[in-house]
């Protein structure tokens, strides 16, 4: 069967007002019992650049202030442990790391693959090409369920996934599609 794609805002990008949707859903059956779905971050390279700009505007910035603390203050009097050069670079330090992170868990696209006969499997791929899955086998799918969530006063709907069993214990809750939506 044909694949059928939908496009969609963010919640983000609705309350921006951006005039492109930057979601787009496909959902391709490969029978009556097999789904496949993917749900694929259309800004993700911008969002990437963005986080790249911001990387490099900090590096700059503390560039053109280590080398005007090096060349005004007097010759020799500059060490590491001054407050003046340490505080700096520790702050630099964190809001790099932090750029660095924020960049790294960036979501490329999510996808669910369910086969009632035999499991669900989510994959979510990440900045650099890293995914992530699960896998949670038909006898520990208790239900799947479109929940509604109250979160800073909007109304958001969360499509979760109920375990049973063993599988219960470790996750009772599996949200899907919830990294690109949020």
């Amino acid at each position: 069967m044909e694949p059928k794609t939908h496009k969609y805002f963010s919640i983000p990008a609705k309350y921006s007002g951006s005039s492109v949707e930057d979601l787009e859903l496909n959902i391709q059956k490969y029978g009556d019992n097999v789904v496949r779905m993917q749900l694929l971050n259309r800004v993700h390279s911008k969002q990437c650049g963005a986080q790249l700009k911001r990387f490099i505007l900090l590096a700059g910035l503390a560039f053109t202030y280590y080398g005007l603390v090096l060349t005004v203050g007097e010759e020799g009097s500059a060490k590491i442990q001054q407050a003046h050069m340490l505080y700096p670079g520790v702050l630099w330090l964190v809001l790099a790391f932090k750029i660095l992170r924020t960049t790294l868990d960036l979501v490329h696209s999510e996808k669910i693959f369910y086969s009632w006969d035999m499991a669900l499997q989510t994959e979510t791929v990440r900045t650099f090409g890293r995914k992530s899955v699960c896998c949670v086998q038909r006898g520990h799918l208790h239900d799947i369920v479109l929940n509604e969530v109250i979160e800073n006063l909007d109304v958001k709907y969360m499509l979760i996934l109920r375990t049973k069993g063993s599988m219960f214990k470790e996750r009772p809750i599996i949200p899907l599609f919830n990294l690109l939506v949020k």
